[in-house]
């Protein structure tokens, strides 16, 4: 698995008793466990059990918890290929980019709080940073621009899909409908003291509103807004 060395998977050995073991049986066996129980869940001991082998035998495939994490985040990228979406019109890109990107992170639990924060060098993270790099750089923008818009784009989509993942609050996870949450959450912001809280009661209605599809156009308008500024600029750093 990736950032990995030989010498450092061969700690364990598999006794004669336990399944066989391969890379892609135990990366198949995270997958599993992070779509079944969630990112939490996804521990050596916990993919031991989900294999049915000794938590040792697992080093001979992935150093530790963090490497199977790193492994996992681009095993996240497996089914999406940006590169389609590669066009001289770079704001239809970026668009079709992070609409698909968000649709497929939807699909899989945790998948959006799991990448956040990792860059990692896997085949699958790598063309698709390639995709968005190659998008911005043909936009116009200096490789210093281009880098940093990378990185806001990534980490703008994955903060994104990720509070839309997570549940709203105590009552959502123990059984509230969400809508329902954000009605009653409604009427509590706009009971609050007006005296103190004048914007949270004005806004209530706005800031419970259930369409985060509009939201998301809303933040990719943004964003493309900012990017074309950096076009329009012209100014190599």
């Amino acid at each position: 698995m990736p950032g990995g060395g030989a010498g450092a998977r061969r700690r364990g050995r598999p006794r004669k008793d336990e399944p066989a073991l391969t890379e892609r049986v135990v990366l198949d066996a995270g997958v599993r466990l992070l779509a079944r129980d969630g990112l939490d869940a996804v521990t050596m001991r916990g993919l031991a059990a989900e294999l049915g082998v000794r938590a040792a035998s697992l080093y001979r495939y992935v150093r530790n918890k963090d490497e199977l994490l790193d492994a996992l985040a681009d095993e996240q990228f497996a089914g999406i290929d940006l590169t389609r979406y590669v066009q001289d019109d770079w704001r239809a890109a970026l668009t079709a980019m992070a609409t698909a990107l968000r649709r497929h992170l939807l699909a899989r639990r945790d998948a959006a709080r799991l990448i956040a924060g990792r860059f990692t060098t896997g085949p699958h993270s790598l063309r698709n940073i390639e995709a968005l790099l190659t998008v911005l750089r043909g936009a116009g923008l200096s490789d210093h621009d281009a880098a940093f818009a990378a990185y806001t784009c990534v980490t703008s989509l994955f903060g994104f899909v990720a509070a839309e993942q997570n549940r709203l609050s105590a009552e959502v996870a123990a059984g509230m409908a969400p809508r329902e949450y954000l009605d009653r959450l409604a009427g509590r912001l706009r009971a609050m003291p007006a005296d103190r809280y004048p914007n949270v009661v004005a806004l209530a209605g706005e800031l419970t509103a259930p369409d985060l599809a509009a939201r998301f156009d809303f933040a990719m308008a943004r964003l493309l807004a900012g990017i074309d500024a950096l076009v329009a600029a012209g100014e190599p750093r």
